[in-house]
């Protein structure tokens, strides 16, 4: 009796999974409509008007004709679309997008509808560094769509052009750090370019605490090209540098998972674990380009900078990627922002400071000078 029943539940077990698979492989040979394109970069260089083509398909022939109708997207669709990507990109106005047309058909034996074309409007006066997303979506009250591929993204943007710079040779900014505000997570930011090598080239940070800088002597080769981050503990990446080139660097220190990273040009170049509480950045002072007064020598970086950060959060990689350029200046847990435009110099009690752009206060004396650029900034 046991030996019938057995062989009755395995004949079904089987038949299911049988079942089951065809169903399975029946769905994946059904005819759909979707977009190619899951997301198309557009860059907003000068023109007030841009246009793009957009073109739904089947996934199979079908033999009959396939209406499909368009229609852009809300913002569900660009909150579903930042979540996916971990982008924090904003919805373009609806009153600057239209549809040449709304519907077309997909004749029979074909693949592909005919084109229709977005219209983008105002696209000059948009902020720069800022993007912009425009979903639109396709349906079709004949056939299904291929979910997660019925939606194609306009990714919006107007390029940064940075053309002023900080120039340091044996210059510096001190960031106001107070020692009653310890950092526990922690980001530094800056877009470098060296001159030449000297044997330590401080980009940022505290002494003997928390350092960013090019070239260490004690590195493995003598190394003065190789980024570190140094102090109370240290690692360092090792892909050199070169002179005459612009690069994006970053460190971030998540204290709650104790992952400490090095960033080149928006990419994880080296990582390491940590277990530290806090950093006082303020022991010593809080330097940009070089310590001003250490006891063992100043260590400059002979070069440019721009767009130098200091966090009291650990940003993401694509949070890094996305911005390394230029940065919403209200972004949570932004701590000091010097963009080294030129057109952020001050004066407190007759001594030059760097406005910060975070809008906290934290404006840093400076001795700093700018150099005018032939060609804006670029990241290779």
């Amino acid at each position: 009796m046991n030996k019938i029943r057995l062989k009755y539940i395995a004949g079904f077990v089987i038949g299911a999974l049988l079942f089951g698979c065809n169903d399975s492989e029946s769905d994946l040979l059904e005819t759909k409509v979707y977009f190619e394109e899951n997301s198309v970069t557009i860059k907003a260089s000068g023109d007030d008007v841009i246009t793009h083509d957009l073109q739904a398909r089947l996934s199979f022939k079908s033999s009959s004709p396939t209406e499909v109708t368009y229609e852009i997207g809300g913002a569900s669709a660009v909150e579903a679309f930042n979540v996916a990507h971990g982008t924090t990109y904003e919805l373009l106005d609806p009153s600057q997008a239209s549809l040449e047309v709304t519907s077309a058909t997909i004749e029979a034996g074909k693949i592909y509808a005919p084109q229709t074309t977005v219209k983008l409007s105002g696209m000059a006066d948009i902020a720069e560094g800022k993007t912009y997303l425009l979903p639109v979506c396709v349906r079709s009250s004949s056939l299904p769509v291929i979910e997660g591929s019925d939606f194609t993204y306009l990714v919006i943007s107007k390029p940064v052009e940075i053309r002023t710079v900080g120039q340091f040779s044996s210059n510096y900014i001190k960031i106001p750090v107070s020692p009653l505000s310890p950092f526990t997570s922690v980001t530094y930011e800056a877009l470098i370019y060296l001159n030449r090598f000297n044997s330590n080239n401080t980009i940022m940070g505290t002494e003997g605490i928390l350092i960013l800088r090019i070239g260490d002597e004690a590195l493995p080769g003598g190394h003065n090209d190789w980024m570190q981050i140094a102090g109370n503990k240290q690692f360092h990446s090792e892909q050199e540098f070169k002179t005459g080139q612009w690069y994006h660097v970053a460190f971030t220190y998540d204290q709650p998972s104790g992952k400490a990273i090095l960033y080149i040009n928006g990419e994880k170049a080296s990582e390491s674990s940590w277990d530290t509480p806090s950093f006082d950045l303020s022991n010593g002072g809080c330097f940009v380009g070089k310590v001003k007064g250490f006891m063992w020598g100043e260590r400059p970086f002979n070069g440019y900078m721009s767009e130098v950060r200091l966090w009291s959060v650990a940003r993401t990689e694509n949070q890094i990627k996305q911005n390394m350029l230029s940065v919403d200046p209200a972004s949570d847990g932004l701590f000091a922002y010097y963009k080294l435009n030129g057109k952020d110099l001050t004066q407190e009690g007759g001594v030059p400071y760097i406005k910060d752009a975070s809008g906290n206060g934290k404006n840093g004396e400076t001795d700093v000078r700018f150099k005018e650029l032939d060609e804006p900034v670029a990241i290779n």
